[in-house]
C-alpha cells in the first residue's frame, strides 16, 4: 500500500464515521421531538435512505439512546409496524 492509498483510506473511513454519527444525532433529536417514530417516518421527514435509518435506528438502541416502543400503523406506508422512542434519559435533555 501506498502513502497515498493509506491517507485515502483514512479520510474515508473518517468521513463515513461524521456521517453515521450526523445521521444518529439527527434521527435522536427527531425522535425525541416527535414521541415515537417509524422507520418510514424517520426516512421522509429527514430525507435519509430507509436503510440508513434502519441501521442508525440499530445502533441507537444499542446505545440506549432509542429504545422500542409499540407497534403501530406508519403514517407514511399505513402498515402495522413497531415504532421506536427515546429512552427515557435522552428525553430529559429536550424538556
Amino acid at each position: 500500500m501506498t502513502v497515498t492509498q493509506t491517507s485515502m483510506d483514512a479520510f474515508r473511513r473518517g468521513r463515513t464515521t461524521s456521517t453515521a454519527k450526523l445521521q444518529c444525532d439527527r434521527i435522536a433529536d427527531y425522535v425525541a421531538r416527535s414521541g415515537t417514530a417509524t422507520i418510514a417516518e424517520i426516512a421522509q421527514a429527514l430525507r435519509i435512505e430507509k436503510s440508513s435509518v434502519s441501521a442508525r435506528r440499530s445502533e441507537l438502541i444499542a446505545a440506549k439512546r432509542l429504545e422500542l416502543d409499540e407497534e403501530r400503523k406508519c403514517g407514511v406506508t399505513g402498515r402495522w409496524v413497531q415504532s421506536v422512542r427515546a429512552a427515557p434519559a435522552q428525553v430529559r435533555v429536550f424538556q
